[in-house]
């Protein structure tokens, strides 16, 4: 592969990621997009800290760490990169498989997620909604309390 379809497919998939996440600013869309270690969301009430950990999520589920790694497969040939600039414009349900599998790199399973807020109420929102974005995967997903998670530990 060149240098040239290497940088254009690491640009196609990071942008077809990104398209994903679109109602986030650019900050929220960097913490979602942020998939290597621990992520602290420090921001006051109402900023978008339960919608940023959510898209976070399903970024890891759905992508792995292809939206911020420069890692490309060897496979990826011309037809794959011309394919995935042209996907986000013309998204088709038939062709969705597809750009999941040219986008994802070491996706997490929902199991090895932990995801730890403050309240009994936030993380009962916080499964909520991870449920309504991911379907019944998300239930596998550690989403808790900091007391319910070391009582369950």
């Amino acid at each position: 592969m060149t240098e040239q379809l290497g940088l254009r497919f690491l640009n196609a998939r990071k942008k077809y990621i990104a398209s994903q996440f679109g109602d986030l600013n650019n900050m929220q869309l960097q913490a979602a997009m942020a998939t290597e270690g621990p992520l602290l969301l420090l921001a006051g009430a109402g900023s978008g800290k339960t919608t940023v950990l959510i898209r976070r999520i399903a970024n890891l589920i759905r992508f792995g760490r292809g939206s911020d790694t420069n890692e490309i497969s060897d496979s990826i040939t011309e037809e794959d990169v011309a394919f995935l600039e042209h996907y986000a414009a013309n998204p088709t349900p038939e062709d969705a498989p597809r750009m999941q599998q040219l986008c994802r790199l070491d996706p997490a399973t929902p199991w090895s997620i932990l995801a730890i807020t403050f309240t009994n109420k936030a993380a009962g929102e916080l499964k909520e909604r991870l449920e309504r974005m991911l379907g019944p995967e998300a239930n596998d997903i550690w989403a808790s309390t900091f007391h319910s998670a070391c009582v369950r530990i």
